[in-house]
C-alpha cells in the first residue's frame, strides 16, 4: 500500500511510501495496545448461562475421521438436487455435462459462482419459452439446495409500469474546499496474501465420545502450546489451539483428525482490513456543511433520514477492526466498550484500555458509523447518536488477524449487547467459508444481531468472506464520475457507477459510496471518502501535521470498508426507530429501498446488487411513512421479486403463499423489468397467480407502503400464463385482496 499525507492545498506536500508484503501468514501475537488492563486467556465465549462442559466418561470410541489436506477448510459443502418436469433433461454444471435429470451434485468451492443449466426438450414438451434454464449459485456451505425446472409451466413476464406519486429531484451540490489535508489510502486488495494462520488450528470435539481423556491431554500430545474454548454446548466443544514453535499445522491437523472424540479439525483463516490503511437535518459539522462529506448528502440522503431519528446510544454498533484513537474527539465520546482480542488473549477495561488504534482504519470506519455529529467540529457520522463498541483484532502498520480472534470478538459483541456488528475486513473467497467465522456469525444472527461486511476490493466475481456468508449484509462500493462537471456530485453529465475494484456476485446485497481515485495523488475529494483519522499512527505511517486539532485530523480512504460502514450506520439508525426489527428485516429493507444507479446513457449498472444505499428510503419504510418529504422516486425493477402464489383473493395484510422451488423467495427481476418463472411444482389445486412484490418494510406480508402487482389472468398446471405482464403500484392502505 502507499500512503500520502498533505497539509493543505497550495502548501508543500511530503510523502511516505510503504510496500505491503505477504508476511509469514501467522497471526500477530498479543501485545499491549494502551491502557493498564492485563491480557488474560479468554476461557469461553459461550452464551451467558451455558453449562460448563467436561469430557464424558463414556468409553464409546468415536470413529476416526478420514482427513484429506484440503485447499479449503473442511466444512460440509452444500448438496444440490436437480430435477425437472419432464424428467430426462440434460444438465450441465459450469459447462460440463452432468447427465440427465434427476441428479445430485456437490460443487466445489470456487473463486467464481457455479452455473447450472437444464436444457428443455422441445420435441417432448413443446414450449415457445424453451431456452436453457440457467441458475447461478455460489457454494457457501449454507445447506442443501433444490434446483427445479418445469418446462410445462415455463413463463416469461414483464413489469410494464410502476405507479407512484412523484419523483425526487436532487439539487446540485458543489464542494467548497476539496483540497483539505488528510492521509490517503487506496482500496486494499488481499490477493497474494496468506489465507491461513501458520500456528493456530481449530478442533471440534464430540463430548460424549471423548472417554476419560481431557482436552489438555489430547492437545498437549500434539504440540499445543495454549488453547481456548471458543464455543461450547453439552454435546460439542470447539477449541482453538496455538501450536508450539516449529510444529507443522498440516501434520497436526492430520494427526488430530485421527483421534477418537475429534469430530472435525480446521485451519484458522486470516482476515485483512478492507482498506489499506420531521424536516431535513443539517448538522453543523464543518466537513459536512462544506460538502467534503458529499457521500452523506445528497447521495445516500442522510439529511432526510435523520428527520426520522437521530440515533440512540441504546443501539450500539460493534466495530471489529484495529481499535480506535482515544484522543480522537470525533470518535472517543461514543465508545462504551473497548476490548483487545489478539492471539486468544483478551484485554478488557473501561475505554480506552488496550485498544489504541495505530493504523487508522478502525478510527475511520468508527467515525463513518458514528462520528460526533452536530458538535460544530469535524465530521458527521451516519448513525448520528448511536454508541460504538470497539474490538481490536489488528495492531501495527501491516495488519492481519485470524478468524479465531474475529470469532471471539463477534461473540464478545453479542455478550455486550451490540445490535449491529460491522466487519470491514475479509479473506479470499477461494478459501471457502471459515468454520469459526461462520459459526460466530450464525450465533450473532441467531441472537438477533445484524451483521454487515465489506464485499472486498479484488475486482472479483465472488464476495470475500465473511460478506459471502448467508445472512450477512454484503456491501460493495459505488463512486461518482464527475468528469462532465468536476467538483460537483450531481451535475450535468455526471453519473454514479460501481468501480472495478469492488467485488460482486449474485448474492451481493447493495453498494454504497466507496470512492474510486485515479491514483494516490488524485486531488478530487469526490473520488474519496473522508472522515476521522488516528492521531497516534504507527511509525512509518503518515501523521496529521503538528498542531492539528483531533477533530480536524482526517483521512481520505477508498474501498468497500467505507461502504459497509455507511450501511452499518443506517442499520443502527433503523433500529433506533424500531428496535424490534430482525436482521432479515433490516437486510430486506436495505435491499428493497436502494436506488438504482445508471450510467451516462441511463443504463443500469449490472454490478450494483439491489442498488445503492438510500438512507431516506430505508428510514421511511421503517417509519411506515406514506408520504415522505421530499417524495421518494419509484423503485427500480431489480428490487422486485417475481413468483407464483396460490392464495389469490386473500385479504391483506397477508404473506403470499409462494410455491417456487429454485427461488423460494421469488425470482430476481431483470433491469428491464423482465423475469422468467420456470420453477413451479405440481400444485394440488392446479391454479396459481404470478405476482411481483417489493416488501419495503421487511415484515413478510403485503401491506401499506409495499409495491405489488399481478398478472391479469389465473394460470393452471396445464396452461401457463400467456403474455404475463404486470403493473405494480405503491399500496397506500391495507385491506384489499391479493389479485
Amino acid at each position: 500500500m502507499r500512503l500520502r499525507i498533505f497539509q493543505s492545498a497550495g502548501m508543500l506536500m511530503f510523502a511516505a511510501f510503504i510496500v505491503a508484503c505477504s508476511g509469514g501468514g501467522s497471526a500477530p501475537g498479543g501485545g499491549s495496545g494502551g491502557g493498564s488492563a492485563t491480557p488474560t486467556p479468554h476461557a469461553s465465549s459461550a452464551p451467558s448461562g451455558a453449562p460448563s462442559v467436561t469430557p464424558s466418561v463414556s468409553a464409546t470410541p468415536l470413529p476416526k475421521t478420514t482427513y484429506v489436506l484440503p485447499s479449503a477448510n473442511p466444512v460440509s459443502q452444500s448438496v444440490y438436487s436437480i430435477d425437472s418436469n419432464p424428467h430426462g433433461l440434460a444438465v450441465t454444471v459450469d459447462g460440463s455435462a452432468l447427465g440427465m435429470t434427476p441428479q445430485t451434485t456437490t460443487p466445489a468451492f470456487a473463486n467464481a459462482p457455479h452455473t447450472f443449466q437444464i436444457t428443455p426438450n422441445a420435441a417432448a414438451t413443446p414450449n415457445a419459452t424453451a431456452s436453457p434454464f440457467v441458475v447461478t449459485l455460489t457454494q457457501t456451505a449454507n445447506g442443501p439446495h433444490a434446483i427445479f425446472y418445469n418446462q410445462v409451466l415455463d413463463t416469461l413476464g414483464k413489469i410494464t409500469r410502476i405507479t407512484t406519486t412523484s419523483v425526487l429531484r436532487r439539487p446540485q451540490f458543489t464542494l467548497a474546499r476539496a483540497g483539505a489535508f488528510g492521509a490517503r489510502r487506496l482500496p486494499a486488495s488481499i490477493l497474494g496474501r496468506p489465507r491461513y494462520s501458520s500456528n493456530r488450528i481449530a478442533v471440534t470435539y464430540d463430548v460424549a465420545r471423548l472417554g476419560s481423556r481431557t482436552f489438555a491431554a489430547i492437545e498437549g500430545a500434539h504440540g499445543s502450546r495454549s488453547a481456548l474454548t471458543l464455543s461450547q454446548s453439552p454435546a460439542s466443544v470447539t477449541r482453538v489451539l496455538t501450536l508450539a514453535s516449529g510444529r507443522s499445522v498440516e501434520a497436526t491437523l492430520h494427526d488430530l483428525a485421527g483421534e477418537a472424540g475429534v469430530a472435525s479439525v480446521a485451519r484458522v483463516g486470516l482476515r485483512y482490513p478492507m482498506a489499506s490503511h420531521g424536516p431535513a437535518v443539517s448538522p453543523n459539522d464543518p466537513y459536512f456543511a462544506d460538502g467534503e462529506q458529499w457521500y452523506l448528502s445528497p447521495v445516500i440522503d442522510m439529511s432526510d433520514a435523520w428527520a426520522y431519528s437521530l440515533g440512540s446510544p441504546s443501539v450500539p454498533v460493534a466495530i471489529v477492526d484495529s481499535g480506535y484513537d482515544p484522543n480522537q474527539s470525533e470518535v472517543a465520546p461514543q465508545v462504551t466498550v473497548a476490548e483487545q482480542i489478539i492471539g486468544g488473549f483478551i484485554s478488557k477495561g473501561p475505554p480506552p484500555a488496550a485498544v489504541t488504534d495505530t493504523d487508522g482504519h478502525g478510527t475511520f470506519v468508527s467515525a463513518v458509523v458514528s462520528a460526533g455529529t452536530n458538535n460544530a467540529a469535524g465530521f458527521a457520522g451516519v448513525g448520528y447518536g448511536v454508541a460504538l463498541q470497539e474490538y481490536q483484532i489488528y495492531t501495527g502498520s501491516n495488519p492481519v488477524a485470524d478468524t479465531a480472534d474475529e470469532a471471539e470478538a463477534i461473540r464478545e459483541a453479542v455478550a455486550n449487547g451490540a445490535k449491529v456488528i460491522l466487519l470491514p475486513l475479509g479473506g479470499a473467497s477461494q478459501a471457502g467459508p471459515d468454520p469459526l467465522e461462520r459459526d460466530a456469525v450464525n450465533y450473532a444472527l441467531a441472537s438477533n444481531v445484524t451483521v454487515v461486511a465489506a464485499a472486498g476490493n479484488e475486482s472479483a466475481t465472488t464476495l470475500d468472506y465473511p460478506a459471502a456468508l448467508q445472512g450477512v449484509i454484503s456491501v460493495g462500493a459505488s463512486a461518482v464520475n464527475d468528469t462532465a462537471t468536476p467538483g460537483t456530485v450531481v451535475g450535468g453529465g455526471n453519473f454514479e457507477y460501481v468501480p472495478a475494484y469492488s467485488n460482486v456476485d449474485p448474492n451481493l446485497d447493495l453498494v454504497a459510496p466507496g470512492g474510486d481515485p485515479s491514483s494516490l495523488t488524485d486531488p478530487d475529494v469526490i473520488h474519496w471518502i473522508k472522515n476521522s483519522y488516528t492521531t497516534t499512527p504507527a511509525a512509518g505511517l503518515p501523521a496529521c501535521p503538528s498542531g492539528t486539532a483531533a477533530a480536524d485530523c482526517g483521512v481520505l480512504i477508498a474501498g468497500t470498508s467505507a461502504s459497509s460502514a455507511q450501511s452499518a450506520g443506517v442499520a443502527a439508525l433503523m433500529l433506533s426507530l424500531n428496535p424490534a426489527l430482525t436482521p432479515p428485516q433490516i437486510q430486506t429493507i436495505l435491499d428493497s429501498t436502494a436506488d438504482q444507479i445508471v450510467n451516462a446513457t441511463s443504463t443500469p449498472d449490472p454490478r450494483q446488487g439491489h442498488g445503492r444505499l438510500n438512507a431516506h428510503r430505508a428510514m421511511a419504510a421503517v417509519a411506515g411513512d406514506p408520504a415522505p418529504v421530499p417524495a421518494l422516486p419509484a423503485p427500480a425493477f431489480t428490487q422486485f421479486r417475481a413468483f407464483a402464489y396460490t392464495n389469490s383473493g386473500a385479504a391483506t395484510p397477508v404473506a403470499p403463499t409462494i410455491v417456487d422451488v429454485t427461488f423460494p423467495s421469488g425470482v430476481p427481476v431483470n433491469v428491464d423489468g423482465t423475469f422468467r418463472i420456470a420453477d413451479i411444482p405440481a400444485i394440488p389445486s392446479g391454479r396459481y397467480k404470478i405476482g411481483v412484490w417489493i416488501d419495503t418494510n421487511g415484515d413478510g406480508v403485503v401491506d401499506a407502503g409495499d409495491y405489488f402487482g399481478a398478472v391479469t389472468n389465473t394460470c393452471s398446471a396445464t396452461g401457463p400464463c400467456s403474455g404475463a405482464t404486470t403493473i405494480s403500484s405503491a399500496l397506500v392502505a391495507s385491506g384489499f385482496a391479493l389479485p
